[in-house]
């Protein structure tokens, strides 16, 4: 079966050219071919072998797209096919990308904003610990912090949204 993709914004096609179950067989992306199976842990977890190699894969639904963190980096995955066949929502394309969510499983480091807390586009809000590494989540609008969801040192999952923003007026026109 073939799979028209777009992974962190390049279009690619990704075949499936033998195997038993979707969960398992042959896999070409270009012109390299990987021996796969993937075994589901969770609604956010799959355990992968792929070519040999074990691997634990995250995966955060974000509607028109799939956000897999994988080997110490980040895939954004879209399937092209349902570009044209989604309906459009209200609020516009990117509505997903507004929920202040981890990406994988981590550890709250420092929590930088209190409820009621005017914030901007693009700043900092929560910083997190994850595989030995921090990221830092940012405000996707300007808007007021209605609710933190988590603490210093919680442990959070990817679905989890940590912090709540309620957008600024002139946001939700677009402006």
């Amino acid at each position: 079966m073939e799979y028209s993709l777009s992974v962190n914004r390049e279009n690619m096609k990704f075949t499936v050219v033998s195997g038993s179950s979707p969960l398992s067989g042959e896999a070409r992306i270009s012109d390299d071919t990987y021996g796969f199976i993937a075994r589901r842990i969770s609604d956010n977890e799959l355990f992968l072998t792929i070519n040999g190699r074990h691997l634990l894969a995250y995966l955060v639904d974000n509607g028109d797209r799939t956000e897999i963190f994988l080997n110490g980096r980040t895939y954004s995955v879209k399937d092209q096919r349902d570009a044209d066949r989604r309906p459009k929502r209200r609020g516009g394309p990117g509505e997903q990308e507004q929920k202040i969510t981890p990406p994988m499983p981590a550890v709250v480091i420092r929590i930088l904003v209190s409820e009621g807390d005017a914030v901007k586009k693009r700043q900092p809000l929560i910083v997190l610990s994850a595989m030995k590494m921090e990221s830092t989540l940012v405000s996707p609008y300007d808007g007021t912090v209605k609710k933190i969801n988590a603490s210093e040192g919680q442990q959070v999952m990817p679905g989890l949204i940590l912090v709540e923003i309620e957008k600024a007026p002139e946001e939700e026109h677009g402006n």
